[in-house]
């Protein structure tokens, strides 16, 4: 074996192992989480909760994909890292899977599982009741964490998003516009 040949199956050893360590940390991330969570006080329904198999087997076969074809390292570089990142993101995914709501000490929904303490505001909460606004999503609310990063929750009716943030604004009184 030459040199280039050993860095190659080096290289695809090593994503194979982080691959299956990164889904291996599945049972401890939900562990994790929901000893953060506290009990939950409403149940949200996330449209489906299962998509992370798909992502994981996605992930997995552009592993297998990289010794059947004669790409250059760079290519293999990038398809390995791209099938670590669908591995995080299913690992991600599965953390919270089937266990979307709003918890004592935080809101779960799909990939989201953000504490209380790390919510900087709810924007949607200062301007959506304004006669000015157009095109407000009722279903949808962001939240801007206190590391500037954005993200929304999309809830299955406006009903629902109602009551969410009637409980979340009791949970986190600092959030009210």
């Amino acid at each position: 074996m030459t040199i280039i040949q050993i860095a190659y199956f080096s290289m695809l050893g090593a994503a194979l192992l982080g691959y299956a360590g990164i889904l291996c940390s599945i049972p401890h991330r939900r562990k994790k989480i929901f000893a953060q969570a506290g009990s939950c006080l409403m149940p949200l329904k996330v449209a489906s909760s299962k998509k992370w198999i798909a992502i994981a087997v996605a992930g997995f076969i552009l592993i297998l994909v990289v010794p059947l074809r004669n790409y250059s390292w760079f290519v293999n570089i990038i398809l390995l890292g791209t099938a670590l990142f669908a591995a995080e993101l299913a690992a991600r995914e599965a953390g919270g899977c089937g266990k979307a709501g709003i918890y004592e000490n935080m809101l779960i929904s799909g990939i989201e599982a953000i504490l209380w303490s790390d919510i900087y505001s709810l924007p949607t909460l200062s301007y959506e009741n304004d006669p000015e606004t157009t095109q407000v999503d009722f279903k949808t609310l962001r939240i801007i964490l206190k590391n500037n990063k954005e993200t929304q929750v999309l809830f299955e009716s406006e009903e629902v998003r109602k009551q969410a943030v009637e409980l979340i604004l009791k949970l986190a009184p600092n959030l009210r516009p």
